[in-house]
């Protein structure tokens, strides 16, 4: 059993140290509140985390839907799938004949409708059309090449997704995509694209402690999915980890109906320690070694505490994974009353996919 502790379990995650140039908000999209909820990533779930080739990551971005992450490590430049790490495309990068090696990728950006792909390299002196590149993401190929003069170090997509803002040189330029054209010049992006909250605010609030600086962040446009990419000291290589974060009620309230199927609640008193009261009615009967028990707790913002029990790997033909949630409310003498209890399940062979938390009974 590997037992991870109420305030977070283990993590490879950092603080990030990048800024954008020009005005960028640091993987920033706008993000409204999603119907009645905001993101809360202090209850974020790790989706999946994956390994990579090389020294460090340069720079990471997520479609709109979060569905795939772009990457540019090392020279390399790649599309996966955000839920699973496979590997979607593998781009052919940024090469100059002035330089015989990859050249490194200082901006990407999808666009709005997540068929295209913008990135960016700066190294003043190689051609000017190795500097800013878009990708058709349905094959995988380059579509053009836009001038960048000497280099660009930041990209944004327009709303409509026709052309692309470029930090390139000494100023911001606005190319149109189906001429490569400069149609416009500015000292700054546009305030339109000026987005937030950014990704490093959302890394900050994660639930699990973070070894060693983040290489680079990104921030789904809904906001409810971040992308973190970093090489722990304790790690050969670098490390890309996908989370998704919480969809918290705006104004507090019970376990989402929907999503967790609410069970009876156990004959307990009030207790000063909800951790130990969740393990020891939901938690591991005895050791298994293919089994993981992941435990976490925070306080919402309306003062009740959540704690989230998970027990992945169970030795059932029909059940993967099953994850319970506990709601306690203050009660006297600085301890805690169960409220609710909710229940989701992960099954091995339907009705729906391996990797989906929901309340159907499995096949």
């Amino acid at each position: 059993m590997s037992h991870r502790n109420s305030y977070g379990a283990r993590s490879r995650a950092g603080v990030w140290g990048g800024a954008f140039v020009l005005g960028l908000v640091a993987g920033g999209w706008l993000v409204p509140a999603i119907g009645n909820t905001t993101p809360d990533w202090t209850g974020a779930e790790l989706l999946h985390e994956f390994e990579l080739e090389g020294e460090s990551v340069e720079r990471l971005a997520l479609s709109p839907d979060g569905d795939r992450v772009a990457i540019a490590a090392h020279g390399n430049l790649e599309i996966r799938e955000a839920s699973t790490g496979e590997l979607v495309h593998q781009l052919e990068g940024h090469h100059s004949p002035e330089v015989d090696r990859p050249l490194p990728v200082t901006g990407l950006a999808f666009s709005p409708d997540g068929g295209s792909l913008v990135s960016a390299s700066w190294n003043p002196g190689v051609a000017a059309d190795a500097s800013l590149m878009l990708w058709d993401l349905a094959t995988g190929k380059l579509r053009r090449a836009l001038a960048g003069g000497q280099g660009c170090r930041e990209v944004a997509f327009s709303d409509d997704g026709a052309s692309v803002w470029a930090a390139c040189g000494a100023d911001v330029q606005r190319y149109v995509l189906e001429t490569g054209l400069v149609v416009e010049r500015a000292e700054s992006f546009p305030a339109e694209l000026l987005h937030g909250p950014d990704a490093e605010t959302a890394a900050d609030a994660l639930p699990m402690p973070r070894q060693g600086p983040a290489h680079a962040l990104a921030l789904s446009q809904d906001g409810m999915r971040l992308a973190w990419a970093g090489k722990p000291p304790t790690f050969p290589a670098p490390l890309v980890r996908v989370w998704q974060a919480e969809a918290s009620p705006a104004g507090g309230g019970t376990l989402p109906a929907n999503d967790y199927q609410l069970i009876e609640l156990p004959e307990v008193e009030a207790t000063d320690d909800p951790v130990a009261l969740a393990r020891s009615h939901y938690g591991m009967r005895e050791f298994n070694p293919v089994t993981v028990e992941t435990v976490t707790q925070r306080m919402r913002q309306d003062g009740d505490i959540l704690v989230t029990l998970s027990l992945e790997g169970l030795k059932d033909d029909s059940v993967r994974a099953i994850r319970y949630r506990l709601l306690f409310s203050p009660a006297a003498d600085g301890r805690w009353q169960l409220g609710e209890v909710g229940r989701q399940q992960q099954c091995r062979r339907g009705p729906t996919e391996p990797d989906t938390w929901s309340t159907a009974l499995c096949h």
